[in-house]
């Protein structure tokens, strides 16, 4: 009897460690703070923030712009800091007052010396300047005397933020309880653990296979070792707890090779990476380096680079300036071999609703639905499962009129540097061909009677919605048909556990569930982990469930990398996948974040014509396949053509009719003003130089020519304003697939040359037989970097002895990273120098701004 209430007595102990929340202790005070430009940075420091309690911590949460108001670094001992980059390597708009004072020259070097502190960096590789911020941050916090207490995290978005910051969260809880002189944490609070049982599942609730018998709070270790304040090795434990009473049990006799297949998918033609080579191609090493106590990502590649059709910021992964802008991209292997799928045998059934679809059989590997072993057959270890905190109240007796909502409820926009203005389109213009490989289109608007003021070089945001249809196919599969145009307001659920819970500023205090899919959440954002471990909870087939348990588990990173992340899947893609699953709409209102404005680069000059302003860009296709439902457009640049339509002509001639254009476009009056909301984006470096006399060096590829163009009739213009001016020598580095489909503002450029403008246009064409050059034994050119290899002497030149300013615009996968290292090697060549000082004095140019980037992926 005593043993047996002993054992009562363990267990009883287990769990209430297990479930309830450990009780403060006096010095497990931390403070988190975040800087950041879109809300990523914000939302990470808010999941540290939602389960710091359950690791015996008590946190305050603020954002870098809150300095001095609502918290002062200096008198903090413990802190936390997330921080993105924005910009050309500068601070997110949050952070600017913060590091500001920061870098004040005056401040002593024991300032902060009372101050222990880590940091969590975000940012994307294919920039130059990657994490420039936090990794600014991080050496001034120990210039002025701080000291980390555990290792600065860079996280990747290039390959996946998660990568980085899962493991580098999992091991904050350890390091800094010890920071705090907390003893360790006797059991694990965070995460949930599947276990795969393969034998009989009779034991299972109802007989039912791989069903839910316990929930749990078991956690995978992730282990820093930093003895004596050295940084050691990361470890991943994936193993599952072994103790019963926490884990998820899911009793199942299958290999999940059986998975109901929707009838709205049509892409039976489908292929998928085979697992291995899936493994291989998003392979990255999470390392600790011991030299300066960094965790960053590293990424693996087996191949050169490929060309890239699109994808997007996802915050949209389909658009102008973060997508299909490069013209200069070299078609090269995959990195990691892509094997076909074989076609899987389908039989009918029918859905949770009745509908006859298909189900797969058999399948030789793994795809978005289907997985294989060793995953199919192991334990799983998932996200904790975020928390409700948002409710919704119908308000039927009100009639909205959306016209007159303010913008996502008059949230300001990023990197906002004035108002929200409606600008008059006037113009559309398409600059290429019918049979060229992407279309290019420039719009003209109309700014005058607004306050919008611009100068070449500016870019800014379009305010755009998502796509009607895809807006409506979403109502119409979470079935909200009959609510869609309802007036709600949202409010925070009484009593949740949530910590600072609060509805969303974008959201009107009324709105529509409609209204709020079109104009205030990004429905194209890439799902992560966590919305997919939501899904889970509203997921009614067991083996769909079971899926979706694997793509968002540790576990399963591959497979997530595979068929989430690389190829771009959007909300709608995932809910097609995975009929069964039918979230209710307020978790879609807490998870899915805000639709961010597109930005575009200026085309004109308002000296030339100060009412109007020019640019241009690529409209995106998105195809089918790879787990993508169905075919789309680019959020903003599809918006743009199917409503101006009705007003383009091309400098081809004639547009011709498509698919019946003319009549889905509707009786629309061309006597009607088209606007869209713009407001201008801050921009503190590219612009013309003041002094007219410093020569200028421009390479821009595709639509990247497009700032440039704005550049050079604004300089004309100022040749005119200014009789005695001297104007330095100017070159453009141009580049497109054929001279006659895909030239953009060829007939202006070659003006401008002829006017003696623009001293030297040096245009390449990449689909066509390169032309032989003079130069030494050099290959033809073919992108815009071997133009720049060939007038190689005439650039060093200018750069390093005649102050020529170098500016760069378009892709930042291949192209500006190709021509920064020929820059480098020009200079090699033209100082007679090592590599190493080479790429010194390439630092040196960006850091004078004589080497200027306005890049995008």
């Amino acid at each position: 009897m005593r043993s047996r209430l002993h054992l009562i007595n363990v267990v009883f102990r287990c769990y209430c460690c297990r479930r309830m929340p450990m009780m403060p202790a006096q010095n497990n005070r931390l403070v988190l703070l975040y800087g950041s430009q879109t809300g990523q940075a914000k939302a990470i420091a808010e999941e540290i923030h939602e389960n710091a309690e359950r690791h015996g911590l008590r946190t305050d949460l603020f954002g870098l712009e809150l300095t001095e108001k609502k918290f002062d670094v200096t008198k903090e001992s413990c802190v936390v800091f997330v921080c993105s980059t924005t910009g050309d390597g500068d601070p997110p708009d949050n952070a600017t007052k913060f590091f500001r004072r920061l870098k004040k020259k005056t401040l002593p070097s024991d300032h902060l010396a009372h101050l222990s502190f880590t940091v969590l960096g975000l940012g994307d590789s294919n920039y130059t300047n990657f994490c420039n911020c936090p990794k600014t941050l991080d050496k001034r916090l120990q210039e002025l005397g701080a000291k980390p207490f555990y290792p600065t995290g860079y996280a990747d978005d290039a390959v996946g933020l998660e990568i980085v910051v899962d493991p580098w969260i999992e091991g904050l809880w350890t390091a800094v309880r010890k920071q705090l002189g907390l003893p360790p944490e006797s059991c694990t609070v965070a995460g949930e653990t599947v276990s795969m049982e393969t034998t009989d599942n009779k034991h299972a609730p109802g007989g039912v296979p791989n069903s839910v018998v316990q929930d749990s709070s078991g956690e995978t270790e992730g282990k820093i070792d930093m003895k004596d304040g050295r940084t050691g090795e990361t470890e991943i434990n994936g193993q599952h707890d072994d103790n019963p009473e926490k884990v998820i049990e899911i009793q199942s006799d299958f290999k999940n090779k059986e998975i109901v297949k929707s009838y709205e998918d049509s892409t039976n033609d489908r292929t998928s990476m085979a697992h291995t080579d899936v493994a291989e191609a998003v392979t990255h090493s999470i390392e600790l380096e011991n030299k300066g106590g960094v965790i960053s990502t590293t990424k693996q590649s087996t191949g050169p680079q490929t060309e890239n059709t699109a994808s997007d910021c996802c915050v949209d992964a389909t658009d102008s300036k973060t997508t299909d802008k490069s013209e200069n991209k070299k078609t090269a292997e995959a990195s990691g071999t892509e094997k076909h799928i074989l076609e899987a045998d389908t039989t009918g059934s029918k859905d949770r609703d009745g509908q006859v679809v298909d189900t797969v059989k058999e399948q030789a590997g793994p795809s978005l639905r289907v997985s294989v072993p060793p995953l199919c057959d192991s334990g799983l270890t998932l996200p904790a499962k975020p928390v409700p905190y948002l409710e919704v109240e119908f308000h039927p007796e009100e009639s909205l009129c959306i016209e007159k909502l303010p913008l996502q409820g008059g949230c300001p926009f990023p990197s906002a540097a004035a108002d929200v203005v409606m600008a008059t389109v006037t113009m559309a213009t398409r600059l290429t061909r019918h049979d060229a490989v992407k279309t290019a289109l420039d719009i003209e608007l109309d700014i005058s009677h607004t306050s919008f003021k611009y100068e070449p070089g500016d870019s800014f945001g379009v305010v755009c919605p998502n796509d009607e249809t895809e807006v409506q196919d979403l109502i119409h599969r979470l079935d909200l048909t009959d609510h869609a145009d309802t007036t709600f307001s949202a409010k925070v659920i009484e009593g949740t556990k949530k910590r600072a819970a609060a509805v969303p500023a974008h959201l009107p205090a009324r709105c529509t569930f409609r209204h709020a899919l079109l104009t205030c959440l990004e429905i194209r954002t890439v799902p992560k982990k966590a919305f997919l471990r939501m899904l889970v909870e509203h997921t009614s087939d067991a083996v769909q469930k079971r899926r979706l348990q694997e793509l968002c588990s540790k576990q399963g990173t591959a497979d997530y990398a595979a068929f989430i992340r690389e190829p771009n899947l959007r909300l709608l893609d995932v809910l097609t996948a995975f009929p069964s699953c039918c979230p209710p709409f307020e978790r879609l209102l807490e998870m899915l974040p805000r639709l961010q404005p597109r930005p575009y680069s200026v085309s004109s000059s308002p000296l030339v014509s100060p009412d109007k302003l020019h640019f241009v860009f690529n409209i995106v296709h998105i195809p089918s396949g790879s787990g993508r439902a169905a075919p789309c457009t680019g959020v903003c640049t599809g918006w743009l053509d199917r409503l101006t339509r009705h007003m383009q002509t091309g400098v081809y001639g004639d547009m011709a009719e498509e698919d019946g254009v003319a009549e889905k476009i509707g009786q629309m009056s061309l006597n009607d003003p088209l606007k869209i909301p713009i407001y201008l984006r801050t921009n503190s470096h590219f612009r013309l130089p003041t002094d007219l006399s410093v020569p200028i060096i421009m390479v821009g590829p595709g639509t990247g020519v497009a700032p440039f163009v704005g550049f050079l009739q604004h300089r004309e213009k100022q040749r005119e304003l200014s009789h005695d001016a001297v104007c330095g020598p100017s070159w453009l580095f141009y580049g497109c697939r054929h001279r006659d489909r895909d030239y953009l503002y060829r007939e202006e450029l070659e003006r401008l040359e002829a006017a003696g403008v623009l001293d030297h246009l040096v245009v390449c064409f990449s689909r066509e037989e390169p032309v032989a050059t003079e130069t030494d034994g050099a290959p033809p050119a073919r992108y815009v970097q071997d133009n720049l290899h060939h007038h190689g002497d005439d650039v060093g030149r200018m750069l390093l002895d005649e102050g020529a300013v170098l500016y760069v615009c378009g892709d930042a996968k291949n192209m500006a990273k190709d021509v920064n290292e020929v820059i480098t090697q020009i200079v090699q060549k033209y100082k007679g120098c090592t590599i190493q000082e080479a790429r010194n004095t390439v630092f040196q140019l960006r850091q004078d701004r004589h080497y200027i980037e306005d890049i995008w992926t």
